[in-house]
């Protein structure tokens, strides 16, 4: 059965899921789709070509696929947003769409995003993805899985964050921090691997001792980047976490936050 509150507005051409409810003053645009049992609680806006998936919780005054706030958006360009599931989306959270013709901005499954909390245009957030109270995040950003973005902390543009990556509350992002790691900062620098989250995620302590070891030798050992990398391939051949490491530096386009001189003294207690 679907509630759909007398004062909301629906489109004829939105698809609505079996069980979801849509509550007082909500609108919901044409070439729309919304999973089985997600609420809509009250005031959201759900803009044209916005896909949202099963058993997402929506709280009042979110808008999902506004359009984008790029200056370079032609008006009449259809863009797409995509959410997945279960996820919880707070009051005041603005996710906007793509902004040329048929790009999109994508959420994953099970993620968080809290108060007023920004994901701009052609954005790639992962499953279970925390962010916290304000962060905002550019354009063209890229969050792995389990990525955890600390209340206002902003994210400049096609910045990846890696996954089960933190960034704390705060911190100015301007250049990709690996997976596993904690950035802090303004700017932001890694500091230490992020042995919290990935014990959250289940990681084993093999695979944090492995990941943390390759940090050091990335970083913390004065040696050339292109040096440290070979020991590290050496050192760790059959480590897919230390690969997912590699293979960010790789593809790095914005530069690595590299940690500061501070960070040895961090680390020397890890």
């Amino acid at each position: 059965m679907i509630k759909v509150d007398k004062l909301a507005v629906v489109h004829q051409d939105a698809e609505i899921g079996d069980n979801c409810e849509i509550g007082p003053f909500c609108t919901v645009g044409p070439h729309t789709r919304i999973g089985a049992n997600t609420k809509l609680r009250s005031h959201v806006l759900v803009e044209p070509h916005t896909m949202i998936g099963e058993d997402c919780d929506i709280f009042p005054f979110v808008s999902l696929g506004i359009q984008s706030q790029d200056l370079k958006y032609v008006k009449g360009t259809v863009t797409y947003t995509e959410i997945g599931d279960r996820n919880i989306i707070r009051e005041f959270v603005s996710i906007h769409s793509g902004t040329r013709e048929g790009s999109k901005t994508s959420i994953g499954n099970d993620c968080a995003l809290l108060t007023q909390a920004h994901v701009a245009h052609n954005c790639t957030v992962g499953n279970h993805v925390i962010i916290s109270h304000g962060g905002t995040i550019a354009g063209h950003v890229t969050l792995g899985d389990r990525a955890n973005i600390g209340g206002l902390a902003a994210v400049i543009q096609f910045t990846h964050i890696g996954q089960v990556a933190m960034i704390a509350g705060m911190a100015r992002v301007i250049q990709d921090v690996l997976p596993f790691t904690i950035a802090d900062g303004f700017p932001a620098h890694m500091r230490v691997i992020n042995r919290v989250g990935m014990e959250r995620a289940g990681y084993k302590s093999k695979d944090m001792d492995e990941v943390r070891k390759a940090f050091r030798i990335l970083f913390l050992r004065g040696l050339r980047l292109e040096e440290a990398i070979n020991q590290v391939k050496t050192e760790f051949p059959e480590s897919n976490n230390v690969q997912l490491m590699l293979d960010a530096i790789h593809s790095s386009q914005r530069g690595l936050a590299r940690p500061e001189s501070d960070t040895y003294d961090v680390n020397m207690g890890d």
